[in-house]
């Protein structure tokens, strides 16, 4: 993985119980999306645009953020997530 600009928050989730389904935000703005497909396609990691996120996810990263952040960085995820 090549080098970025300081993580503002790490969403760390599980998709369908077993497989990977983590969101790193960095101060640039860039999303950084790791992920497993399959048994056989672990640790995949993209850089995606907000857009590539389902807003239904969107709402369960804010919903986390919310949790685990201040209000400063939950401002900051939203700015990032383009999220109203």
């Amino acid at each position: 993985m090549e080098e970025r600009t300081k993580i503002i928050w790490a969403y760390l989730s599980l998709k369908k119980g077993m497989y990977d389904n983590d969101y790193y935000f960095y101060e640039d703005g860039t999303i950084l999306h790791h992920y497993d497909r399959t048994m056989t396609k672990m640790d995949i990691e993209e850089r995606i645009l907000p857009s590539d996120i389902a807003d239904s996810e969107k709402e369960k990263i804010i919903s986390k953020c919310k949790e685990e952040c201040s209000e400063e960085t939950v401002n900051k995820i939203k700015a990032i997530l383009r999220y109203e």
